[in-house]
């Protein structure tokens, strides 16, 4: 039994899922007062704290059940709200699944890193702000949960790897990418190799502390690397190279 959907397939569902709440909002341009919802004050109290909500009770539920096994009304249980509002909100049970995983993981460091969020901020600031962000995911235990059985079924369900790199990994190198290179008074020869430093560093932190028992082995304060990160960037990054050298 397959654990986790391929993300051809999620593609395929997400894709007619769209189509299906384009139709919907195009039948019933006020939501709440329609039959798809039992209730409107379900659907004008989704706010953005019962999103999160319903995005950890998937998230728990995947984990605990698999992806077969899981259902939408057992989400829908776990979270405290109804299903035709999970349907609503992530159109079937693959798209909830895409948007739980990515919520538990770069959905924070995107939140952090908005354009608004970092305008005006030093960019040691926001260095430090990435970091710590990586640091609190690394530390929530349905995070470490996660990260571990993606580990540990890689081999016999590569989809799940590849699921994971598309939707944390891939956009976090990109949005950090993209801030090394967008800012002129950063100096950074290769943004996408600092990028991939600055990432590796915390990954590697988080599996070795949390996976491989560095807890109890190799203790280390996770503020003690963020220090010595930022101090890493300002030297690296933030002084302009002498005349010649480039």
């Amino acid at each position: 039994m397959m654990l986790f959907p391929s993300p051809f397939k999620i593609t395929q569902k997400l894709m007619v899922a769209r189509k299906k709440s384009s139709a919907l909002e195009s039948l019933n341009p006020s939501p709440g007062k329609g039959e798809f919802f039992e209730s409107a004050s379900e659907l004008t109290g989704f706010s953005k704290k019962k999103r999160e909500q319903v995005l950890r009770a998937a998230i728990e539920v995947f984990l605990e059940n698999g992806y077969e096994r899981a259902s939408m009304n057992m989400v829908a249980e776990r979270a405290g709200v109804i299903k035709q509002t999970i349907y609503s909100h992530f159109g079937d049970k693959e798209g909830l699944f895409v948007s739980a995983v990515s919520a538990v993981t770069i959905g924070q460091v995107e939140e952090n890193f908005r354009p608004e969020a970092v305008k005006d901020v030093p960019p040691a600031m926001v260095i430090r702000m990435v970091a710590e962000t990586f640091i609190s995911r690394h530390r929530d235990p349905i995070f470490i949960k996660l990260q571990r059985t993606i580990m540990s079924e890689s081999e016999r369900f590569p989809e799940i790897a590849e699921l994971f790199t598309k939707a944390t990994i891939k956009p976090g190198l990109a949005l950090l990418t993209n801030f090394l290179s967008d800012h002129p008074e950063i100096y950074c020869p290769d943004p996408e190799a600092f990028a991939r430093l600055l990432i590796g560093t915390f990954v590697h932190y988080s599996i070795q502390q949390n996976i491989l028992h560095g807890r109890t082995l190799l203790p280390f304060e996770a503020e003690r690397l963020t220090d010595e990160v930022v101090r890493v960037f300002e030297l690296a990054c933030l002084r302009q190279p002498a005349d010649g050298v480039k």
